[in-house]
């Protein structure tokens, strides 16, 4: 995805104009937002991001390295979780992805615009505090990832006709019971047998609901999450902050997005097919991820979620 497809707000703009930290609410919304650059070593930035993150009242859920000079922090926060409780599968709204990738001297910061994750995700809320509290934690000099689509289009979104919608959730599978379901998951994510490592585990407050953050680390590129963004995007800063992917428990039952829908909305510019980067790339990895995914949980499925045939099949 070459940014040369993207609108940049350069940050010294917004800040003439009141957009970043006040100011009228945006009407339509881009994937990723890209903060202040850090000069220093990635082990460094790691530190200095992590402050500046408690400091605007987030928490850290969990981190990892999708691969050689990249970062990514998952946080919450008082008010995302809130806002997961007051929703319907509210818990993939619960967090947030933050990525640091080292770029010459520089580590570029990115992460999810919580704006475009409220209304693509449907929540019960537009998330412009998060934004503000983030933003001010980490700058906003930039958007990046897609032109920008309506609050409108986002909370319907389909990249194609035939493709899955938020609404077209995966049957990873039921356990016996929530706390038994609870510890499998994180039990058989944590292993690192299957090819996955746990990056996260966050409770909706007064929900029977937990959303899981699973690393794809399989040796299979259409199952490995650093691999699948570096496929479709391929200019500083890539879009790690897709990164990792989520497990939702609700009661006893496990679900998760299928690709067709998540990686589509968080690239939604990207052609079907031609060119450097195009979605035909990534026709095999909506199966290779549902069948990962199936032997995390292991559970019980009740429906066949079995592909199309992926990106480029209706």
């Amino acid at each position: 995805m070459g940014k040369s497809q993207a609108i940049r707000l350069l940050g010294a703009g917004l800040v003439c104009l009141g957009l970043v930290f006040s100011g009228p609410v945006r009407a339509a919304f881009q994937p990723f937002v890209e903060g202040k650059p850090i000069e220093s070593s990635m082990e460094d930035a790691v530190a200095s991001v992590s402050e500046q993150l408690a400091a605007e009242g987030f928490d850290v859920a969990g981190d990892y390295a999708p691969t050689e000079g990249v970062h990514v922090f998952v946080v919450t926060s008082d008010a995302l979780l809130a806002t997961a409780a007051r929703s319907d599968r509210g818990g993939y709204g619960a967090v947030l992805s933050v990525a640091l990738e080292q770029d010459g001297e520089s580590v570029r910061v990115s992460y999810q615009d919580p704006r475009y994750v409220a209304h693509g995700y449907r929540l019960e809320d537009d998330n412009e505090p998060v934004f503000q509290a983030i933003a001010g934690a980490l700058g906003a000099t930039g958007y990046f990832g897609a032109e920008p689509i309506s609050e409108a289009n986002l909370r319907t979104y389909q990249y194609g006709f035939g493709l899955e919608t938020f609404g077209d959730a995966v049957d990873l599978g039921e356990l016996g019971s929530f706390a038994r379901a609870q510890e499998q998951i994180a039990e058989r994510a944590t292993g690192g047998d299957l090819g996955t490592e746990l990056v996260y585990r966050v409770r909706i407050p007064g929900k029977d609901q937990v959303v899981f953050g699973v690393a794809l680390k399989s040796d299979n590129a259409n199952a490995n999450g650093a691999a699948l963004v570096e496929a479709v995007d391929l200019e500083a800063p890539r879009a790690y902050a897709f990164l990792p992917y989520p497990i939702l428990l609700d009661g006893s039952s496990a679900e998760t997005l299928n690709l067709r829908f998540r990686m589509a909305l968080f690239f939604p510019d990207l052609p079907m097919m031609g060119g450097d980067a195009s979605f035909f790339k990534l026709r095999s990895a909506p199966d290779a991820i549902n069948a990962l995914l199936l032997d995390v949980v292991d559970g019980k499925v009740h429906s066949d979620e079995g592909s199309s045939g992926g990106f480029g099949s209706f």
